[in-house]
């Protein structure tokens, strides 16, 4: 292995020149930026990246060096900056001080308490470029480096090579299948700091989703972030950021019900993608804000809905005009928007009770159906739009028929638990009770499984509402219900509230009392 120096040519030149002379003349193999004249690479930050990740990297400690180290905004010398971004991830990559192969070298007096803490913790040699003294000392400890680092090295390049030939059977495999999901969940639990990984994050993503694993996406993007954030980006990598935003962290988000911080993530992950110019990604990042917004819509207060669905009309114009120009009229992402604009207008509907938007709705889902694969998750999500239509219309036989067929045929956890939920909203209104209350009780179990705590106890009061002795050992009456809908807009505090008095109840020595709920409500949401 040979060894690679770092330096500002600003303040640290004639230290770095010393260093490599003296180490040259005791027979190591040494590169350095004073070598460019004669090797002429190509590409010098392509040279610089093989430098550091393939050697052992001496440091050499000056003002400017420790400036471009400790901030990415150092401008006056750029070549130090993009270089020690790169020894920072180097050290990232490294558990501890020992073997580590990135050594600091600092001048004799140097106070070693300053130096900043990615530092602090390696081995640290002192070298004087006038007397040439520590150098011999610094010879022996990177002959016991390279001599105890050969494992290491050996087994970082095995890992790569292991996180690439998973990635390839993973991207040979449908999403959906159950041989590309362990291979999403293996790569996820030992990708931190993984590059590969991070490069991948479209492929991973898309299994993940595939089975409606929230806290595989929520795990997924922390690593993802985590690893970008550690270095610089290359070269065409700037934009990687922006999708584990969008795709992965507003995505979870949004199914945990943060919405504010989901619309936060969403418009960060647009802008990032604007900065890169990767179009594509910036017009996700608004359908995936307007989404948000839409279901903010969903929750909010009447005179909150208009401001909501404004912004979601707005920023949903904007993703298909771009995706419009992007993929041509006829593109699926333009079908996805068009099933969102038709959710949009159901959403309407519902707020107002016009008949015009009900119809406008239909169209919109129609348009949607031409431009999606059958079969695709995007087509079975507006098979369960078209139920809710149907429901709307009071065509609630049509709407079974469509919720069912997706039941039987999707092959996506989270559209087969919401179509069952949106079946039983369609068995109720026909009066088939025990059937409604048995795919609430699935749907439930399934929302539970994929980490959608929400959606679960929205269906876990939903069944409380129709026959709550199916759920506790008491009946909640009209009252009842009432008062907890008053009292706890969220469903997930609802029945914490519930079980706190099935709990009180069951230990209660005397008759049954009449439930406090905003005592209980109150201990809940403050526990």
């Amino acid at each position: 292995m040979a060894i690679f120096v770092s330096y500002s040519s600003s303040d640290g030149g004639a230290a770095a020149s010393a260093l490599v002379g003296a180490l040259r003349s005791r027979g190591l193999d040494v590169l350095w930026d004073g070598d460019l004249t004669v090797i002429h690479p190509l590409s010098i930050p392509a040279w610089m990246e093989t430098a550091v990740r393939d050697n052992t990297v001496l440091v050499v400690v000056s003002d400017d060096y420790l400036k471009a180290l400790q901030s990415n905004d150092f401008m006056e010398r750029r070549g130090v900056r993009y270089e020690a971004g790169l020894v920072r991830h180097k050290i990232y990559h490294h558990g501890g001080a020992d073997g580590c192969a990135v050594v600091p070298v600092v001048p004799p007096d140097f106070d070693a308490n300053t130096l900043p803490s990615v530092l602090q913790q390696l081995v640290i040699h002192r070298f004087d470029p006038g007397t040439l003294h520590g150098v011999e000392e610094l010879v022996r400890s990177l002959g016991t480096l390279e001599a105890g680092n050969g494992g290491e090295v050996m087994q970082v390049e095995q890992g790569v090579d292991r996180s690439r030939v998973m990635l390839a059977a993973l991207e040979a495999h449908p999403p959906s299948s159950v041989l590309a999901y362990r291979l999403a969940r293996d790569l996820v639990e030992q990708g931190e700091g993984d590059l590969e990984l991070a490069r991948s994050f479209d492929s991973v993503v898309g299994v993940a989703k595939a089975h409606g694993d929230v806290q595989l996406v929520s795990r997924l993007s922390q690593v993802c972030l985590k690893t970008l954030t550690s270095t610089l980006p290359l070269k065409g990598e700037g934009a990687l950021m922006a999708k584990v935003l969008v795709s992965g962290k507003a995505w979870h988000l949004l199914r945990e019900h943060r919405f504010s911080q989901a619309a936060s993530v969403a418009e960060e992950g647009t802008q990032i993608a604007k900065k890169y110019r990767d179009l594509s990604t910036a017009a996700r990042g608004q359908r995936a804000h307007a989404r948000v917004f839409l279901h903010m819509a969903m929750e909010a207060l009447p005179y909150d809905r208009e401001f909501y669905l404004r912004n979601c009309e707005h920023l949903l114009i904007l993703a298909t005009t771009s995706f419009r120009s992007i993929c041509g009229p006829t593109s699926e992402e333009v079908g996805v928007c068009a099933s969102l604009h038709a959710e949009k207008q159901l959403l309407r509907y519902e707020m107002t009770g016009e008949r015009d938007l009900l119809v406008a709705a239909g169209e919109s889902a129609a348009v949607a159906e031409g431009l999606l694969t059958p079969g695709t998750e995007p087509y079975h999500w507006l098979t369960v739009l078209q139920a809710r239509l149907c429901f709307a219309a009071r065509k609630y036989n049509e709407g079974k028929e469509l919720v069912s067929n997706v039941i039987t045929t999707a092959e996506y956890p989270e559209v087969v638990a919401r179509s069952l939920q949106v079946r039983a909203d369609l068995l109720l209104a026909t009066r088939e009770k025990p059937e409604a209350v048995r795919d609430l009780l699935d749907a439930e179990d399934q929302f539970r499984t994929l980490g959608c705590d929400y959606a679960a106890a929205s269906c876990w009061w939903a069944i409380a509402k129709v026959d709550s002795t199916k759920l506790v050992s008491f009946r909640l009456s009209a009252d009842d219900v009432q008062r907890l809908e008053d009292l706890a807009p969220d469903p997930r505090d609802r029945r914490l509230a519930v079980m706190a008095h099935e709990l009180r109840t069951a230990k209660r020595l005397g008759r049954r009392c009449v439930p406090d709920w905003a005592c209980l409500v109150d201990r809940v949401q403050h526990a």
